[in-house]
């Protein structure tokens, strides 16, 4: 297949069967979503230690005491103000060894769990957009490959994490050589950059199209390297095709990031990066290496006769109604999938707000105990701008990516999603406990009767995967069973869209002017 073709399979893709591709990228949200459990789970343990102890409710009176006395509004030349004795020694009995310990290990675990997460993500996804661009089940061929070819993924995975490693040795050589000499630190760190660089650029690029092999051609991951590395000699064009396309790919993620963050709306590249560039430049990928006529697009080097039977003969290319129709449809569908969800499977939705409950309780009783009271803006009508359409389009997406990782991690047999939760939970009880109750539930309730009990539909979803998953390593369901429980995931978040749509608009336009006329 040439670039142009491929280019034309991965636009087509997208367009023409969104609801193919973008549950596989969602499925690897979520198992990615695992990579930030430990985390979570240290500075969850991390607080216990120093509730236990009495450090931490040293720590914020001393914390509290310093923002009170302290006129951060002063002249900004002057000098930073002394932290006092009391403040500094609170931080340090509270970063103890075994702190620091627990801290240390939840980031190792992380990083290790990263590894072998985002090995399984790609897995996924690769093998989810050949079966799209073969005219197969997405979701289905995602997790049929994903329990085939786990093991060359994670090792493809190690192989490039190792490559990193190795790239930074030169230059963390160079910056120990500061030490020893500044002007042979900065040489020796300039010069082990390029070299450590290098190595890592040449090896990734190697490595570019290892994973693409392991799809295509069934290959372990002795073989996918060496096609992976073959790849730019026996095709140049299509490799330098490739380079190209991934730098524009790139360098529009990054042009948007910018443009997003700019616009207050940073969270949007949250939705556009995972959700359309890249699985836009997967699908291209798979489409160049594969080198075969799909979705219809045929190769220039085909006849017309040839291409016009290839089109006839591909479901893809039905007609279809217009995408404006296409996309009011889906959202309509997503609404009747939320209401079916809600009648047809309570228990995980009631397990879900169980969780939440829970850790909100737990977190305000142990922020109340504190005595301390956060103060409220003096200007809560203004508190998002005169017009905050930035402020509401970033509610709308987080809330929506809070609610697809939540939803999506009971493929990790529900862990992330019950996380999520308690996280959730957490925050919304400590905040209660440190502020004026009246000020939060006029901050809150306007929009949060609307947004909180669509996080615990998501985390129903989440927990629902969960036990689909389960029930197939326990032999009671199918891979057919995860991937029906995945796309009914998929069509109830469109659902859940619109209904967070309108809390953000409720939370951006509304809620300030509720929150101030009750608090007068």
């Amino acid at each position: 297949m040439t670039v142009g073709s491929a280019l034309r399979a991965g636009i087509r893709l997208l367009v023409d069967r969104p609801a193919s591709v973008l549950p596989v990228y969602l499925l690897g949200a979520g198992l990615t979503a695992t990579v930030r459990v430990p985390v979570l789970v240290a500075i969850a343990t991390v607080v216990g230690l120093l509730a236990s102890d009495g450090r931490l409710e040293t720590l914020v009176t001393e914390l509290e005491g310093y923002l009170r006395e302290t006129d951060f509004e002063g002249n900004a030349a002057a000098s930073p103000p002394e932290i006092p004795p009391g403040l500094e020694s609170a931080v340090t009995d509270a970063f103890s060894l075994p702190v620091v310990g627990v801290l240390a290990v939840g980031v190792t675990l992380s990083i290790l769990i990263g590894v072998v997460a985002n090995a399984l993500a790609n897995a996924a996804a690769l093998h989810g957009v050949y079966g799209a661009l073969t005219d197969d089940d997405a979701l289905s061929a995602a997790l049929a490959g994903l329990g085939r070819d786990w093991g060359p993924f994670v090792g493809l995975s190690v192989l490039k994490t190792a490559l990193v490693v190795l790239g930074a040795i030169p230059a963390l050589i160079g910056v120990g050589l500061f030490s020893v000499s500044p002007a042979a630190g900065g040489v020796a760190t300039a010069v082990g950059v390029l070299i450590g660089g290098g190595i890592i650029l040449v090896g990734l690029l190697a490595l570019a199209f290892a994973g693409q092999s392991v799809v295509v051609d069934d290959a372990g991951i002795g073989g996918a390297i060496r096609n992976s590395t073959g790849f730019p000699f026996r095709r140049p064009g299509a490799f330098v095709g490739y380079l190209v396309v991934a730098i524009a790919v790139f360098g529009a993620l990054s042009l948007l990031g910018s443009l997003f963050s700019l616009l207050g709306v940073s969270q949007l590249s949250g939705l556009v990066g995972p959700l359309l560039l890249l699985p836009f430049l997967d699908i291209f990928k798979l489409a160049l290496y594969a080198d075969r006529k799909l979705l219809g697009v045929a190769d220039e080097t085909d006849s017309p006769a040839d291409s016009a039977d290839s089109a006839a003969t591909t479901p893809s290319q039905a007609p279809q109604p217009p995408h404006r129709h296409r996309a009011v449809a889906a959202f309509r569908d997503g609404l009747a999938a939320l209401a079916g969800f809600l009648r047809g499977h309570p228990l995980p939705v009631l397990l879900a707000t169980g969780l939440f409950t829970l850790a909100a309780v737990l977190s305000f009783q142990l922020t109340a105990s504190f005595g301390t009271e956060i103060p409220l803006p003096e200007d809560v009508r203004n508190v998002f701008g005169t017009v905050p359409l930035d402020t509401f389009v970033m509610l709308a997406a987080n809330n929506w990516l809070v609610s697809a990782t939540a939803a999506y991690g009971g493929i990790a047999l529900g862990v992330p999603t019950a996380v999520d939760m308690l996280l959730n939970g957490a925050i919304v009880g400590a905040l209660y406990g440190v502020t004026d109750q009246l000020g939060f539930v006029a901050l809150v309730a306007p929009h949060g009767i609307i947004e909180i009990p669509a996080i615990f539909v998501a985390g129903g979803l989440g927990f629902h995967v969960a036990g689909t998953v389960l029930g197939r390593l326990t032999g009671r369901a199918t891979t057919a069973d995860i991937a029906d429980a995945l796309r009914l995931a998929y069509r109830v978040l469109l659902g859940l869209a619109v209904v967070l749509v309108v809390a953000a608009l409720i939370e951006a336009f509304l809620t300030p002017w509720i929150a101030a006329a009750v608090l007068g």
